[in-house]
């Protein structure tokens, strides 16, 4: 088999770790595709012998790690869900469609769906059950990008040849720009950004008892950096922000043309003490970011697609 020979499909569960057998319809257009097939604790036996020796260990709690980027993009159609809705689905949101308006991703308070993923290297398939993860979004000069990190329960890996996959519904992306990207807001200021990174911070766990296997979200810390280009203190001060603990909201938007629109919004966010940084001559501003939840929680990031 030839090393770049991969397709990776994913599906949501009906059931939680009952396998959804995702086909053709849902192929992931991914890229930088790192697959762990076999996570697993080594349970050493220790055994008394009368020589020297090792033992040999029994394998106990196998499962299937995955991580990948998807192009962050809207489906080309107002109000229709793009194909990588499925995936931050199962990162712990929720999806909400508003009719002839916009898809939107909340973070759900609770009942997280799950998903079945296919993963062919040549013909042989590594699927995982239940699988659930996080997700980050980065935006930079060119592509913006959604990144996914997967835990899911151990399938035995068959040989099959992978099926043709259908990937009429993603679109090409946007890359970032002026007349492209807008709406930048930090702090109540409108910075001009070089680079976002926002990670949702969701800790999950493989979980497992006696009797059963899960792969649960335990707890959720979302972080994230941003690079600016640095303003006078006289327009805005984010040193004194950073020193007296003071937040606010940020968004930002890619795209123009209705159906490729993709904004992220969060309403709560606290800046860490800046740095400064060097951009081809022009002198940044480089922060850490705390995503905070208002009082309403579970809402400290947001895409919305128009």
């Amino acid at each position: 088999m030839k090393f770049s020979e991969k397709l990776l499909l994913a599906k949501l569960e009906t059931t939680y770790g009952v396998d959804a057998s995702p086909g053709a319809a849902n192929a992931i257009l991914a890229k930088d595709v790192d697959l762990t097939p076999l996570e697993a604790e080594a349970l050493e036996r220790g055994l008394v012998k009368p020589y020297l020796g090792a033992d040999e260990s029994i394998v106990s709690g196998e499962h299937v790690l995955i991580s990948f980027k998807i192009e962050f993009q809207g489906s080309g159609t107002v109000a229709t869900a793009p194909a990588w809705g499925p995936l931050v689905r199962a990162c712990g949101f929720a999806e909400t469609i508003t009719a002839a308006t916009s898809v939107e991703y909340d973070l759900a308070a609770s009942n997280y769906e799950s998903a079945t993923l296919y993963m062919n290297m040549g013909k042989n398939l590594h699927a995982m059950k239940g699988a659930r993860g996080n997700v980050k979004v980065t935006l930079e000069k060119g592509i913006p990008y959604l990144e996914f990190n997967f835990i899911g329960l151990w399938v035995d890996p068959t040989e099959v040849a992978p099926v043709t996959p259908d990937w009429s519904l993603w679109q090409k992306p946007t890359p970032t720009g002026a007349g492209r990207t807008s709406g930048f807001m930090l702090n109540g200021f409108a910075a001009k950004p070089y680079k976002l990174s926002l990670d949702v911070g969701q800790d999950v766990k493989f979980i497992e008892t006696l009797t059963t296997q899960s792969i649960d979200i335990n707890e959720r810390k979302a972080s994230g950096s941003v690079s600016i280009e640095a303003p006078d203190l006289s327009v805005k001060d984010f040193f004194s922000d950073a020193k007296n603990s003071v937040t606010g909201a940020l968004s930002i938007q890619n795209g123009q043309v209705p159906g490729l629109i993709c904004k992220v919004d969060c309403p709560k966010v606290q800046v860490k003490p800046p740095k400064y940084g060097d951009n081809d001559g022009t002198a940044s501003l480089d922060m850490d970011l705390i995503l905070i939840p208002s009082t309403a929680g579970n809402d400290e990031i947001k895409f919305t697609l128009t």
